[in-house]
């Protein structure tokens, strides 16, 4: 491990199991975020196959259109329990840097357990019934004469809520190590995007 990540040791007390967990948690997360990321390789081909054949050949495409919005939003969705891992989402910091270490984890640990989950939790139920539902009746998009399949697309939402949840559990761990021990688990730069 870098030397800005804890380890057992940095942490007497502990639990080894929870930095366990951590590590798993955040191997799974990197390794599925790096997956969706080759859907983008999708996009570029099936755009670009699209602007030859409606540009050079005059012949457009009936799924071209469907096909990408469909997979740029699910690798939205998806992608964001790997954003979570790597500290990319927005956090105002107009008084933040001010903050302890200790109360930093308090104020996200507080947001993960009261906002984060329940929410979470609310949008995979509520979008699971919404993909089982597609999934019965066939349903088929009305945007284009393909009409494509929608259970896919839909099947995405609480597929991501589940992904963004197991990787809430990790960072409320790492919350929990940081009220403990008064400075973060693993030191991550702000990333701009």
């Amino acid at each position: 491990m870098s030397s800005d990540i804890a380890t057992p040791q940095d942490g007497k007390d502990f639990p080894a199991i929870f930095y366990a967990v951590i590590r798993v948690i955040d191997q799974f997360s990197d390794i599925i975020g790096r997956l969706i990321a080759l859907s983008m390789i999708f996009l570029v081909v099936s755009i670009t196959y699209e602007v030859v054949m409606r540009y050079v050949f005059r012949a457009p495409t009936i799924w071209v259109f469907e096909a990408s919005y469909m997979v740029n939003g699910s690798c939205f969705m998806l992608g964001c329990a790997y954003a979570l891992y790597k500290g990319a989402h927005v956090r105002t910091d107009i008084f933040w840097e001010n903050y302890s270490e200790r109360r930093k984890g308090i104020i996200d640990l507080t947001a993960y357990l009261l906002l984060f989950f329940p929410a979470m939790m609310t949008m995979m139920l509520i979008s699971v019934d919404d993909a089982i539902m597609a999934f019965e009746l066939d349903e088929r998009s009305q945007q284009s004469p393909w009409r494509a399949v929608m259970w896919p697309f839909k099947a995405a939402v609480p597929i991501a809520a589940l992904l963004f949840m197991i990787q809430g559990v990790s960072e409320a761990l790492k919350c929990w190590y940081q009220i403990r021990y008064g400075r973060e688990f693993q030191h991550r730069e702000k990333l701009e995007v």
